[in-house]
């Protein structure tokens, strides 16, 4: 019996510590941070006031936003989570794009965004865009990658703030010339810190 104590016991020491560090792990503040839902078989236009509401937890503003299934999309692309991204360079119109969420916040709590950004020369994009990130009360301009072929390329990008109100807005957009360039985001997530 000692034996098997002795033999038992790192394996139950080891459980014990990953289980406590699992839970260590802060969840996401957020509905819907990779756009999963409702989702789209290919490309979505959410550009009217009747589809502002459309991407599960988040809504639309300026002129709505792209999205769709990037790998249906642009041949090779992968999303960095599923497989639904938001393009915010919105190319049915040309006064910009972005999507926004309202989350709880705790007053003088500490946060961090965490968010994908990407790129493409497809369709004959410049491979360049900028991300503007609006969060409890600072704004931020993100570089998406330098994308330098047609499949999207990825970077991570991230964010500390500190909440100033019980309902913090976090607002993606850019007012890029939607033509000329693209600005996808994916995989959005805020953890407290």
């Amino acid at each position: 019996m000692n034996s098997l104590k002795k033999t038992m016991a790192p394996f139950l020491l080891a459980f014990a510590l990953f289980s406590a560090t699992g839970n260590a792990t802060a969840a996401n503040l957020l509905i819907n941070g990779s756009f999963e839902q409702p989702g789209c078989a290919n490309s979505c236009i959410l550009d009217t006031t009747g589809e502002a509401d459309f991407i599960t937890g988040w809504t639309t503003f300026l002129s709505g936003a792209e999205y769709f299934n990037v790998a249906a999309s642009i041949r090779g692309s992968v999303a960095p989570e599923g497989v639904v991204i938001v393009d915010l360079a919105n190319s049915v119109y040309s006064n910009g794009g972005g999507v926004q969420q309202n989350f709880a916040t705790v007053v003088g709590a500490k946060y961090r965004l965490t968010f994908s950004a990407g790129n493409s020369v497809y369709a004959n994009r410049s491979g360049e865009g900028v991300v503007q990130v609006k969060v409890a009360g600072q704004t931020t301009t993100f570089n998406t990658p330098a994308a330098r072929g047609s499949v999207v390329e990825w970077a991570t990008m991230t964010l500390d703030f500190t909440a100033t109100t019980s309902r913090t807005t976090l607002a993606f957009s850019n007012e890029q010339n939607p033509y000329t360039n693209f600005a996808f985001i994916d995989n959005v997530i805020v953890e407290r810190l």
